[in-house]
């Protein structure tokens, strides 16, 4: 008894240092029980992934091999231990041969992409942030090697300060051992889905194809700035909104549009490998074709339909000048699962705002976590493709979240290009 009231004499003498070291102590526990659930969460991962490992290879078979491109310096250098600690070994301990090839310099995924054969990997995951993808994703389209991309299926662990396409496939609420370990296990069931591109067309070699879409206005460049007042720590992204307010206003961006409606009709979707299938069936060879001229025949009909068809689409192109506090382009069904037609998504932003309502939207903006391109109240088109020519003073674009010069660019919609790992519940509700 004497113990317990001289304790507590103490705490009350000195209560400031009892507090202090009361907080540190419930901080200490808090991270060591966090840490025992990632290890309890890693371990769980990895014995469902042993299950694959167990099964036997048949006599003349050998272990799926997948190539990782894997960026060390995505999330502040803290990719690489990430990927060791919770991806790896789930990788490992399925059986798969993984070869790890760690990025040094931006553009280097695009060089390996453009190497890489189907007797080289059997898969090809992305370990990295959104720059990371956005240049495999890019390499992988320009091949020319249509078999690879039927064939090959892409992986995605997030393991960058954002991932923006890995929260659409896998899930926004997960911390990050959990996305991980859901991204690393879903390589192992190899459960695919095709997902659509977006083509952005530039001109001669600046093509770059992602999967999320383009921002550009002054959202965009606030967040951009939100960096440079790192001295505010937590508040930065507050103030980064306050400081729009106090420049040069409306903070408005202009463009010029010009965009060909989407319909049923041009947006219906012809499965690329069924095609290509018929169209082998029609030009086959035969004697009788040949005598009558038939295959030579089809290939003229052929490009004069398609030239036609162009033709009476370019007579529905629309022509709009647009000013603008933000622009954003998406797909229709990453901004709505549920949209009936696929196809491309221009929102634009309100050309009069308030300073409170852009302040407002900013910080809305701050604690969002799920994916979403504008703010509720924009303005709508939805298109097959659409050119942007960007004003002078528009200076950059974002695309999948990375930043690139802006200008004169020409966007397209590719529907279900890419076969990529997802969850297996993804299937079974899209049934």
């Amino acid at each position: 008894m004497a113990f317990v009231v001289k304790t507590a004499k103490t705490l009350r003498t000195h209560w400031k240092k009892s507090l202090f070291f009361s907080g540190l102590a419930a901080y200490g526990i808090k991270f060591v029980y966090d840490r025992h659930n990632d290890n309890l969460l890693r371990r769980r991962y990895c014995e469902e992934a042993k299950r694959y490992g167990d099964d036997r290879i048949s006599l003349g078979h050998r272990p799926r091999r997948v190539t990782v491109f894997l960026n060390p310096a995505a999330n502040g250098g803290k990719a690489r231990k990430l990927f060791e600690k919770t991806a790896a070994p789930i990788l490992y301990v399925a059986g798969l041969e993984v070869n790890v090839v760690p990025t040094e310099y931006e553009g280097q995924v695009k060089g390996f992409m453009s190497v890489l054969d189907t007797t080289d990997t059997d898969a090809v995951v992305v370990a990295g942030g959104n720059g990371t993808l956005l240049e495999a994703v890019t390499g992988f389209l320009r091949k020319e090697d249509r078999d690879f991309r039927e064939n090959i299926p892409v992986g995605v662990i997030p393991l960058g300060s954002s991932n923006r396409f890995s929260k659409i496939m896998f899930g926004h609420d997960h911390e990050s051992v959990k996305a991980v370990a859901e991204a690393a296990i879903a390589v192992v069931r190899a459960v695919t889905k095709k997902v659509d591109v977006i083509k952005f067309d530039g001109g001669g070699e600046k093509v770059i194809y992602g999967l999320t879409g383009l921002e550009m206005g002054a959202f965009r460049d606030a967040e951009e700035r939100k960096a440079k007042y790192w001295y505010f720590g937590p508040l930065k992204s507050r103030w980064t909104y306050l400081r729009t307010a106090m420049k040069e206003w409306p903070p408005l961006a202009t463009a010029d549009l010009s965009y060909i409606q989407a319909t049923p009709e041009n947006m219906a979707y012809e499965d690329e490998e069924a095609q290509g299938k018929a169209q082998k069936k029609k030009l086959g060879w035969s004697f009788t074709d040949f005598l009558f001229g038939r295959r030579q025949t089809y290939l003229v009909q052929e490009q004069a339909l398609k030239a036609k068809l162009a033709e009476e689409e370019e007579k529905q192109r629309i022509e709009e000048k647009v000013s603008t506090t933000e622009l954003t382009l998406t797909t229709t069904t990453l901004a709505n699962p549920k949209a009936s037609l696929n196809a491309l998504l221009v929102k634009l932003g309100p050309v009069e705002p308030t300073k409170t309502e852009v302040i407002q939207e900013g910080w809305d903006r701050i604690n969002r976590s799920a994916f979403k391109m504008g703010s509720d109240g924009d303005q709508t088109r939805v298109v097959k493709t659409v050119e942007i020519t960007p004003s002078e003073e528009t200076e950059w674009y974002n695309i999948d979240g990375e930043s690139f010069e802006a200008m004169k660019v020409n966007i397209s919609l590719l529907q279900k290009k890419l076969n990529f790992f997802c969850p297996s519940e993804v299937i079974s509700a899209s049934r």
